[in-house]
């Protein structure tokens, strides 16, 4: 997640619309500014990952995957 942003959409490609059981977020780094975040806005093609602070400089980033079984 960008500096200057709290959320970012991202394309999953999975065949049916997830739910949050189906995905497993990891921050990949200190997340900056930011100290919480959570996933939401399932859709048939993406999710949004939501940290609660603007990160920052330091930017956040996260490792995801995704199964529907």
């Amino acid at each position: 997640i960008a500096s200057g942003q709290t959320t970012i959409a991202v394309t999953h490609g999975l065949s049916a619309t997830p739910t949050a059981d189906d995905i497993m977020v990891t921050p990949t780094n200190t997340m900056g500014s930011a100290t919480k975040y959570f996933i939401g806005t399932f859709t048939s093609s993406q999710f949004t990952i939501t940290v609660n602070a603007d990160p920052g400089a330091t930017t956040a980033t996260f490792a995801w995957k995704a199964i529907i079984l």
